[in-house]
């Protein structure tokens, strides 16, 4: 029994209980259906939610940024938390008129840069 269900049923039983208590013969029943409506509805929010956590890509490690075949990846009009997800944490974020450029330090000196709205516009090496 998972815990969604074992919580139903003990709110399903308290629930019973209050009605009977107040003596009204047809409030167990009601209150019953909506409960189990209401589980029914969480349940598979929470398959939902589980499933979409299992499709997406596992997080990028600190230092994925250095692997060339990672920034193939990229697509114009990614989010930065997508780029994030891909890159990894960037060892400099600064802030201009209009973007915001993501630098990840090395010999590589790569940066990304973002429009206004968080968006991926731009991507490659920094010049030196």
């Amino acid at each position: 029994m998972t815990w969604a269900r074992a919580l139903g049923v003990v709110v399903l039983v308290w629930s019973c209980g209050a009605a009977a208590a107040e003596s009204a013969p047809d409030a167990c029943a009601e209150r019953s259906a909506l409960l189990e409506r209401r589980l029914e509805a969480l349940q598979m929010r929470l398959q939902n939610l589980e499933h979409e956590l299992a499709s997406r890509p596992p997080a990028a490690s600190r230092d994925a940024w250095r692997d060339p075949a990672v920034w193939r990846t990229l697509r114009t009009g990614m989010s930065q938390s997508d780029v994030l997800r891909i890159l990894g944490p960037p060892g400099r974020v600064t802030t201009y008129y209009g973007f915001e450029r993501w630098e990840y330090p090395d010999a590589l000196g790569q940066r990304v840069d973002f429009d206004e709205r968080g968006r991926l516009i731009v991507w490659g090496a920094l010049a030196r």
